[in-house]
C-alpha cells in the first residue's frame, strides 16, 4: 500500500508568521497536536502542542506576541506520497515520532500520522510505533 492511499489529505496548516495563540486554538478546534508550517505550499517546519508547552509557555514566552516561525522545528521527517507504507512505519519507528508530513514535489500534500497507519495497516507496523514513543514519553 502506498502512503497516497492512507495519509489525511485535509491537513490544518500554519504561516511562519501566524502567532502560537493562533496556532494552538488551530490545534484546538482541528483536535491536533501538530501543524505543519509551510510558505505557500512548501513546507518549512512544524509546531507541536509540547513546542508551546516547553519552549515558548515554559521559557516565559508571550504565545500572543510570539510566532511560529521561532518555535517550529525545521528539521522535518518526511515521506513521499507512493513511498510505501511499511516503509513510513519504519520511519516513525526508528525516529519515534507519530507524524509524517507528505511532500511532493517540494509540497505538502498530506499527513500521515500513527493512526492512519494503524487503520491501513492492521498489522505489526503500527505496534513497533507505538512502543517506540511509549519509551520515549
Amino acid at each position: 500500500m502506498k502512503v497516497r492511499e492512507a495519509m489525511a489529505k485535509t491537513i490544518a496548516r500554519a504561516k511562519k508568521s501566524d502567532k502560537v495563540a493562533d496556532v494552538a486554538r488551530q490545534m484546538k478546534q482541528e483536535d491536533a497536536g501538530f501543524i505543519p508550517v509551510v510558505d505557500g505550499e512548501v513546507l518549512i517546519g512544524v509546531i507541536t502542542d509540547r513546542d508551546i508547552v516547553i519552549s515558548c509557555i515554559a521559557e516565559g514566552h508571550d504565545p500572543r506576541n510570539e510566532t511560529a516561525e521561532h518555535l517550529m522545528s525545521t528539521r522535518v521527517t518526511t515521506i513521499g506520497p507512493e513511498d510505501d507504507i511499511e516503509e513510513a512505519g519504519r520511519k516513525m519507528e526508528r525516529q519515534e515520532i507519530r507524524r509524517l508530513p507528505v511532500v511532493e514535489n517540494g509540497r505538502l500534500v498530506g499527513v500521515l500520522s500513527h493512526g492512519n497507519l494503524v487503520q491501513a495497516t492492521k498489522n505489526k507496523t503500527a505496534e513497533k510505533v507505538t512502543e517506540g514513543v511509549t519509551r520515549g514519553a
